[in-house]
């Protein structure tokens, strides 16, 4: 009998998961196999559990649309036209001083660097006042956005000429509230910020405070406007933030699901944005397959803790499943409730890049059942700390746009079997009990190579550093987040996957946008301790190409129809992967709507 799958974590009582008896003789045999197999036994031959579900119904709500965030962010400019004078008289200038610099922080190398070229020479006030507005450019480049390099009135004969730099400072600030967020929290965030009348206007704290803004549920990206102050090198500043949606949401449908619990389902979530006026939102995701033999539900509250953008986020969720098909006799099952509480912090925030910390604590029940017998109930307390960042700017040489995102995560927990029988078994197994460490990587650049063509890389990676893992915590392969020419539920306690995809887009028909694109998917998974079976090699390695299309349409601003679809070739195979081909040629399609 060979398995079909690798998950070594799968909790079971010390075997991986098999392909079964039934599901090579059909109905009939299972229901006699259970008739004369004790439950845990039967558990062997089952390709699904409890573990798989909480993994799938977790990437199904991380990958679900977002709000969208209809304005980008725009600062300020002042357009102030370099002065010509058709004078000829010149000056011979030996030196250029620069005063007002004092605090900030470009360094007097850069400085010098960009006033050599003047000194040492005779000037026309015309080039004096190039120099000047050379060394304006210079701060305002390193973020003093309103800075102004004046030439005062000055005895300059002995060769040295002084500047005088106003880096700037913010005069009457005032915000115009049309938002959902009450006016202290805005208020609060721009004074964290500085973002206040008499400080220095810096480009760093002027995004971070408009960014964490936007970041409040309720309330979309501010505009600024800027006008003159009432004291020299003062500037106003209007913001006007406006007003995002109470309710906000998506349907979807799709056939991403799998052959024992129902390829087609059904999701479906909302948010209710700023409820309590504080930038706070109440959120809830649902999943559900075409038999409802995979139920999932979660719900989540988050809150901003401060004015400098540190969020809080309390969530519950509950999962269940049964096994259909060939299975459907075994009345096999399983629930998994849980609870978490997460922080998150935004290290750096601004256009060209975003990073966040976070640290999370997660409580998991879980529960598998055969024939009405509880074979695998465990616990999992677990506590993950990461970092992710978000980058937007150009390739170096190359001069093509990129962006970036990056997440990086250890995860530190601890699953107990509460049941000695239970836990024996398992021991005498997998071992998946005690405590457990992993480390979790992903990598998405999308470079745009020409107006319509981009080319993305995504890589995601894990490593175990505890030998096996639960099945809940393990690396999954397959599935439409993986190699998607597989059903979800081959996974392993360490694992690599790689997906490149070219897209092109095509003209748009009547406002509806779409790409299509050529991709492939390779990965691979291992067990790390798989010394106690010897039906399963240690490592799988599987792939795919395809083809892929893209699709929506606004049909109001900021509400979208969606659509997309691929065509997936497998390429190469094992008899590890048997129990979750979809064939050599698979369709797969989504389609939803936002509102």
């Amino acid at each position: 009998m060979t398995r079909s799958r690798i998950s070594a974590g799968s909790s079971r009582p010390g075997h991986i998961r098999v392909r079964g008896i039934a599901s090579t003789s059909g109905l009939a045999r299972a229901a006699a196999v259970a008739l004369l197999v004790p439950a845990p036994a039967l558990a062997q031959g089952l390709p699904f559990n409890i573990g798989d579900a909480v993994r799938d119904a977790q990437q199904s709500q991380q990958a679900a649309p977002q709000p969208q965030q209809v304005a980008p962010l725009v600062l300020p400019k002042l357009a102030e036209p370099q002065l010509v004078l058709p004078d000829k008289t010149t000056l011979h200038v030996r030196h250029i001083a620069v005063t007002g610099t004092e605090g900030l922080t470009v360094s007097e190398e850069k400085l010098r660097a960009a006033l050599t070229p003047y000194e040492g020479k005779k000037l026309t006030l015309a080039e004096i006042y190039a120099a000047a507005d050379k060394v304006t450019a210079l701060y305002r480049e390193a973020g003093y956005l309103v800075a102004k390099v004046y030439v005062p009135q000055q005895d300059a004969r002995k060769g040295t000429l002084t500047f005088k730099l106003v880096p700037g400072r913010y005069g009457q600030v005032t915000v115009k509230n049309d938002s959902r967020v009450k006016d202290f929290m805005l208020q609060g965030t721009l004074d964290t910020q500085k973002v206040t009348t008499g400080e220095l206007i810096e480009q760093a704290r002027l995004e971070r405070a408009m960014l964490l803004i936007s970041d409040l549920a309720g309330a979309g990206m501010p505009r600024a406007v800027i006008g003159a102050g009432a004291t020299q090198g003062a500037s106003d500043f209007l913001f006007d933030v406006p007003e995002q949606r109470l309710i906000d949401g998506f349907l979807m449908g799709d056939n991403f699901g799998t052959l024992y619990t129902g390829i087609w389902r059904a999701s479906g979530g909302f948010n209710i944005n700023s409820p309590l006026g504080i930038g706070d939102r109440l959120s809830a995701f649902g999943l559900v397959s075409n038999s409802t033999d995979m139920l999932n539900g979660r719900v989540a509250y988050a809150l901003p803790l401060g004015y400098d953008g540190l969020r809080a986020e309390v969530a519950a969720f509950r999962t269940t499943y049964a096994l259909g098909d060939t299975y459907a006799d075994l009345n096999a099952t399983g629930v998994a409730d849980g609870v978490s509480g997460t922080l998150l912090y935004p290290v750096l925030r601004s256009r060209a890049a975003s990073v966040w910390g976070s640290a999370a604590y997660t409580y998991k029940n879980l529960n598998d059942e055969t024939l009405g017998v509880s074979y695998a109930n465990r616990s999992i307390n677990e506590g993950i700390v990461g970092l992710n960042g978000d980058t937007s700017g150009v390739l170096p040489w190359l001069n093509m746009p990129v962006v970036t995102s990056t997440a990086v995560a250890v995860t530190f927990g601890n699953v107990d079997f509460p049941d000695a029988d239970q836990a024996l078994a398992n021991l005498l197994g997998a071992d998946t009990q005690g405590d457990f460490s992993k480390l979790t990587l992903s990598f998405v650049m999308t470079v745009a190579l020409l107006e319509k063509l981009s080319l993305s890389v995504n890589v995601r990676g894990q490593k175990s550093f505890s030998g096996n893992l639960d099945s809940s915590e393990q690396f999954s392969l397959t599935g439409i987040f993986g190699v998607r020419s597989y059903y979800e539920g081959l996974s392993g306690d360490s694992g690599w996957l790689v997906t490149p995809e070219l897209k092109y887009a095509l003209p748009d028909i009547y406002g509806w946008h779409h790409a299509v694109s050529a991709f492939a998917d390779v990965g691979g998974v291992a067990l790390e301790n798989g010394a106690y079976t010897i039906t399963q090699p240690d490592y799988v390695q599987l792939g795919d190409m395809g083809l892929g299309y893209y699709g929506n349409y606004e049909y109001m601003p900021g509400r979208n129809l969606l659509l997309k679809a691929y065509l997936a070739w497998s390429v190469g195979g094992n008899e590890a992967q048997a129990g979750y081909s979809r064939g050599n040629t698979v369709g797969l399609v989504q389609a939803g709507i936002t509102f």
